[in-house]
């Protein structure tokens, strides 16, 4: 009769259950992002440290579909991943018998006049705008932004968002009531039950590495930012040089070449920036390195005083520097204060009259003068309140995302407890989007700035959803929120992904239009736009669900999963993102691993015990087709295309039979005829069990161009002497760069970083014939290309 709902696949029900019980929970201070990031950043090396008592589950959730996501991570975190839930289902049981009420952003309002309690300002009429009693209609100060006549999201009300997220709460309410019992290891805990079905879908690793604590993952290659009316990103300016020939130097991996993404490290052809990990006992805080490349390396200047924050990504836009700043904040009835420091943050404009309390995460958007390398100047600083999520840069404007979960208010009044804040004003009601069929409280914030002036917030937006997946184009931003199945509706459900546009042009931010597909999607390169239509390709879970009634009182007493089934889709949406042409039914049983499209051409790979990479003709996007299926061992995470008819692959090696990895490997797929895809070379790693680059793709290098692309791999197990197996366990870190030459694979260097000296977080770059290996520690190594040799070292 299929399986219970108790028995139903235990890693999706405990997902969700504690992504529940962490949306209505306060989280206490002693759980901040950055106590968690040291944490995972620890278990991920599998030192054998022992767990924490406590845990976010946020971060737990993270860790579930890290450690679900394939072979590989399983094999890496099995020993340890059962201690680790148990550990994060205690802490949601304690924080399900607290009180709900966060007594955060508690405003007065009287007639015109809302007051700011704590040390900040008064709007009345003349100021800013109105906030009357009711909520609905009413409106606060605009962030920071251009007022202008904007209507923005439909005509939102506080009222109309109240009320939806009432709905929510009391959902919640119920949730807590309906609980089940979890056994994990012989301990079994208390987790709320999935009462509503709301749950907000898949939420993997940032990007990066532990240091970019909060990003949502992108996607990959193409660099470089060409700017309009006279003004260019840094990487902008250096795609112009390479045109000509007198650019030479490493740009981040991003997925658009327009459109300039953040990362850890950037380089500008004689500088390098990067950011520092806190963790060094050399390092207060986190820190921003500017290392000069000329005659030498040398430390040019650092930029700190972060506080308790991390440091998310940066940009270079000409002089300028952006450093955006992660953080988590503590509140009570003075207002909210930093964690770790007690300074207080003008993150939210504390807008607090009530006793208790709490903690909640927030964001900063630094601005430097960098013209004197080696005296920076903060110009500007932009307060956030919520976690950083994304952000990009297109035609000389910052574009910035941002989550924020809605706290529950004692009275629909208090405004500042469920509406998000930008540089301590609350944001505009008609600036938020409602979904009819919303089902969070929680809020993905939009805000942009203007980089030639950026002195204020140019326009701010939100959206009711919690924003798993982004997409910047060079004129659209799309937004994808999974929606996992409901199992407590009865009949067949299919998992699906609600997809969002907005446009921008010159840092205006306007809602377009919405849809839904079946599936789920595996990362940002599951989405391309190209001539006005956006291309998907989705995983699609669905079961059959019936009843279990009892049979003397016919009382519902729970629910049974019948036929389940995964394949696979491909969507063509058109710009209203109505579904226009499709594929479905794909690769039954299997997943997608990895996606990538180039003009009218789409690739992507499924992965169950071999790797079939499918090929696509999108040229008539009512009719997409599947022109080739090839099948090899193994499966590539990543895919980047190389020459005009060349396809770079990294993944794993897998039996053909079994399924199970066997190191990391290389492919090259020839591409000319996409009809006939070929594997036309393969480079075999039996010994690397992991790297960054299957999963975080800015952490690879990759440049056609050059010819070069170069990534970390980590090797840990036990000595194999003779015919036995030694105790003594080794742990080998390395960074392999690569070149592709004559139909194959030659290595240009192999960097041992495995001593103590080296952080865990690693980057490679180049300038010229120099390569840069560089360490958040604030290690940098400077070797030849052309004969691998050591030329210089700046050892922190």
């Amino acid at each position: 009769m299929g399986k219970h709902i108790e028995s139903r696949q235990w890693e999706e029900t405990v997902r969700e259950s504690l992504r529940k019980a962490a949306e209505a929970e306060p989280i206490p201070e002693s759980l901040h992002p950055k106590q968690m990031e040291k944490w995972l950043e620890q278990a991920e090396k599998a030192k054998g440290e022992p767990v924490p008592e406590q845990m976010e589950p946020k971060q737990m959730e993270e860790w579930l579909e890290e450690a679900a996501k394939d072979k590989v991570l399983w094999k890496r975190k099995w020993w340890y991943g059962t201690a680790a839930l148990a550990a994060c289902l205690a802490i949601v049981v304690l924080a399900a018998g607290r009180s709900m009420d966060w007594k955060r952003g508690v405003s007065h309002t009287d007639g015109a006049k809302t007051e700011r309690v704590h040390g900040t300002e008064t709007l009345d009429g003349g100021e800013g705008s109105q906030a009357d009693a009711s909520g609905n209609g009413s409106e606060t100060a605009s962030a920071g932004a251009d007022a202008g006549s904007d209507t923005g999201a439909e005509k939102t009300t506080y009222g109309e968002l109240y009320q939806t997220f009432s709905k929510i709460w009391e959902k919640q309410e119920e949730m807590k009531e309906e609980s089940v019992d979890v056994a994990v290891d012989d301990a079994t805990v208390d987790v709320a039950a999935d009462a509503d079905g709301a749950s907000e879908g898949s939420v993997e690793m940032g990007e990066g590495s532990a240091i970019e604590a909060g990003i949502a993952d992108s996607d990959a290659p193409d660099m470089g930012v060409a700017q309009e009316s006279g003004t260019r990103t840094q990487e902008g300016a250096s795609q112009e040089q390479e045109e000509d020939g007198s650019g030479d130097f490493g740009k981040t991996n991003q997925q658009e070449k327009e459109v300039e993404e953040g990362d850890i490290l950037k380089n500008d052809g004689r500088y390098l920036y990067q950011v520092i990990d806190g963790n060094g006992e050399d390092v207060d805080g986190y820190q921003i390195q500017i290392v000069d490349t000329q005659g030498g390396l040398a430390e040019t200047a650092r930029i700190g005083g972060f506080g308790n924050g991390s440091i998310g990504n940066i940009y270079l836009w000409e002089d300028t520097l952006v450093a955006i700043e992660c953080g988590w904040a503590s509140y009570d009835g003075n207002g909210l204060e930093d964690a770790a420091s007690g300074a207080v943050n003008e993150v939210a404009a504390v807008d607090t009259a009530a006793s208790g309390s709490g903690s909640a995460p927030y964001s900063k958007i630094h601005i430097y003068d960098i013209k004197d390398r080696a005296n920076p100047k903060n110009i500007h600083t932009f307060t956030v309140k919520g976690d950083y999520r994304d952000s990009r840069i297109s035609d000389g404007y910052l574009y910035f995302f941002a989550g924020y979960d809605a706290d529950r208010p004692k009275t629909e009044q208090e405004y500042q407890a469920y509406i998000p804040e930008m540089d301590g004003s609350t944001m505009e009601a008609d600036r938020i989007y409602l979904p009819k069929d919303a089902d969070t409280a929680s809020y993905l914030v939009m805000a942009s700035v203007n980089m030639a002036k950026p002195d204020r917030f140019i326009d701010t937006k939100a959206i009711v959803a919690r924003g798993d997946r982004f997409y910047v184009s060079k004129e659209n931003i799309y937004i994808a929120d999974n929606k996992p199945i409901h199992y407590t509706a009865v009949g067949e459900q299919t998992d699906t992904t609600a997809i969002y546009r907005f446009s921008y042009q010159e840092g205006k931010i306007e809602k377009a239009a919405e849809g839904t597909v079946k599936g789920m999607l595996r990362d940002d390169f599951a989405m391309n736009e190209y001539k006005g239509y956006l291309r998907m390709v989705t995983t699609v879970q669905s079961y059959t669900i019936e009843q279990i009634t009892d049979d003397i009182s016919g009382e519902i007493i729970g629910y049974d999963t019948m036929d389940s089934s995964t394949t696979n889709s491909l969507y063509v949406l058109d710009p209203d993102l109505k579904v226009t042409g499709q594929i479905e039914g794909l690769a039954e049983d299997e997943r997608i691993y990895s996606a990538r499209f180039m003009g009218d051409s789409g690739y992507f790979v499924t992965f169950r015990e071999t790797d079939p990479l499918f090929s696509v003709d999108l040229s008539n996007p009512k009719e997409p087709k599947i022109l080739g299926e090839l099948k090899i061992s193994g499966f590539s995470e990543y895919l980047h295309f190389w020459e005009k008819d060349l396809l770079l692959g990294i993944g794993m090696e897998a039996d053909e039979h079994t399924g199970n990895t066997e190191g990391l490997k290389i492919s090259m797929f020839d591409i000319s005829n996409p009809a006939d895809v070929k594997e036309k070379s393969k480079l075999h790693l039996p010994e690397v069990d992991y790297s960054d680059a299957l999963y975080h793709y800015k952490a690879v290098l990759a440049d056609p161009k050059k010819n070069i692309f170069g990534f970390q791999t980590e090797t840990y197990g036990y000595e194999v002497e003779g015919f036995g197996v030694s105790s003594e366990y080794r742990e080998r870190y390395q960074y392999l760069v690569y070149t592709y030459e004559n139909g194959e694979f030659r290595q240009l260097l192999s960097i041992d970083y495995s001593s103590d000296a080296y952080p865990y977080t690693v980057r490679g770059t180049y300038i010229k014939d120099t390569f840069y290996f560089m360490c958040t520690n604030g290690r940098v190594e400077a070797y030849r290309l052309t004969d691998g040799s050591k030329l210089d070292e700046l050892v922190p």
